[in-house]
């Protein structure tokens, strides 16, 4: 009954999520629905082998810079072994999911496809990917993945239907200058020097605020709110808990004391971004992406410094990023799991996401490149990895995820009290949770380690 639930949820939901730019993607959905829907027909229309008589398994993504770094390593295999050939097709993220939803009914899919990581699991409702539990629960190598991402690939009884390929995360990043002109040395590392540090840095005859986050209606929102009650030691599902109510009042009084600007409620992360690097805030939650062109940006008006996000109860950060799953109906299953256990090994995780700019998925895989011990941002952002949790999974979580935001929203602008406000979004989550509740996540262990015992 349960899964039955879930995939009329799913049915429900995907179409709401198709071609909606989920926050830390590293795809971009640009291009035309013509051309996609001609390179997904041209994909499911491969033939089955190849001229050297390998089988062809055919593998789906929406990555566009990234797309030569993703063949590269489809070629290495190819060349590895003569059994299958992996051919890799793009396709924008919005026809990608809407071929999927069709997928579902008509049973048209490739053999892998990439989603997403928070979206998974309502697609593995609706029945796109294969369940892989058995074929990779012995793996030795599964021990190396952090939780948050390989928890993405979960359904909420614990089952694998895939593996994380690339991730990212949030911390804090601080304008030195105007903490040190603050008397402040070193970047906040509690709730309580983080407070401080955002009244000592507000500066309102200059139009400077403490902090900068975004808490945009949309899913950015959620993703930067969740690490505070995540941090507080609360979660989605349980809003009106002593934890979350403190992280929602928490970033409620630092718009209600001007430390951060109402506006958040209308920013995008770029909005965020932009005010902190034009020196308009002090601090502000910042993503793995923006490391790109922070510097050019700042053109060496100010110094700044990358620090873990301040923590309540414990550290805490959410993930983004990109998971590939084996479709339903795939008649090379094994080969495509063989394939992605190669696409995630720690040397090809490694060079992989370098090549592209994102955060591996494995421990392991770190200490490979000079860019994640060298670069002082980026080993913040590392260890920020091994405190970062999932979106989920859950099949309804685009459903949950408007209850977060709509609710901190309404408490940030002053219409309703914190109490008030988180009543009335869980009473919008505690019928989905009590028909399909969220698996534990706690930090240290989460699904990925209860399915390992």
């Amino acid at each position: 009954m349960k899964r039955r639930f879930q995939k009329i949820a799913a049915l429900m939901l995907v179409g709401a999520m198709a071609g909606t730019l989920v926050t830390g993607c590293g795809g971009s959905s640009s291009g035309s629905s013509s051309e996609s829907s001609s390179d997904s027909k041209e994909a499911s229309d491969s033939s089955s082998s190849n001229s050297n008589g390998a089988a062809e398994v055919t593998l789906w993504h929406y990555f566009e810079h990234e797309a030569p770094d993703l063949e590269a390593v489809a070629e290495k295999y190819n060349e590895s072994q003569d059994k299958i050939h992996v051919t890799c097709t793009y396709v924008s993220r919005e026809e990608l999911m809407n071929q999927y939803t069709i997928g579902a009914v008509s049973g048209e899919l490739p053999d892998i496809g990439m989603v997403d990581s928070p979206d998974m699991e309502s697609y593995i409702s609706l029945g796109v990917f294969e369940d892989i539990t058995d074929d990779i629960k012995d793996w030795d190598e599964l021990d190396q993945f952090y939780d948050g991402p390989l928890s993405s690939c979960m359904d909420a009884d614990g089952k694998y239907y895939g593996l994380p390929n690339n991730s990212n995360c949030l911390t804090l990043c601080c304008n030195m200058d105007i903490l040190n002109a603050a008397g402040i040395e070193n970047p906040p590392t509690t709730w309580e020097e983080f407070e401080e540090a955002c009244k000592a840095t507000t500066n309102s005859a200059e139009g400077v605020y403490g902090f900068a986050m975004c808490d945009i209606a949309t899913e950015e929102g959620t993703f930067q709110i969740l690490p505070w009650i995540y941090s507080a030691g609360g979660n989605i599902d349980d809003l009106t808990s002593a934890e979350s109510t403190k992280a929602v009042q928490f970033l409620t009084d630092l718009v209600q004391n001007g430390y951060m600007s109402k506006e958040v409620v209308n920013w995008q992360q770029s909005d965020a971004y932009n005010a902190f690097t034009s020196g308009k805030a002090a601090m502000f939650e910042s993503g793995t992406w923006q490391l790109a062109d922070i510097d050019e940006k700042i053109n060496g008006s100010f110094n700044y410094q990358y620090t873990l996000l301040p923590k309540d109860k414990e550290y805490a950060s959410t993930i983004g990023g990109e998971n590939f799953g084996v479709c339903t109906g795939s008649e090379y299953k094994d080969e495509c799991v063989d394939f992605l256990k190669f696409l995630m090994n720690a040397e090809n995780n490694a060079d992989f996401t370098a090549a592209a700019a994102k955060l591996p998925v494995r421990k392991d895989a770190v200490g490979l490149k000079d860019l994640w011990t060298t670069d002082d941002r980026y080993v913040v952002f590392n260890d920020a990895m091994n405190y970062a949790k999932a979106r989920g999974p859950h099949a309804q979580w685009p459903t949950l995820s408007e209850a977060l935001y709509t609710g901190v929203q309404q408490a940030l602008l002053g219409e309703k009290s914190v109490e008030d406000a988180m009543k009335e979004a869980q009473a919008k989550i505690d019928p989905i949770v009590a028909e399909d509740p969220l698996p534990d996540l706690t930090t240290g262990g989460g699904v990925a380690d209860d399915v390992n015992k």
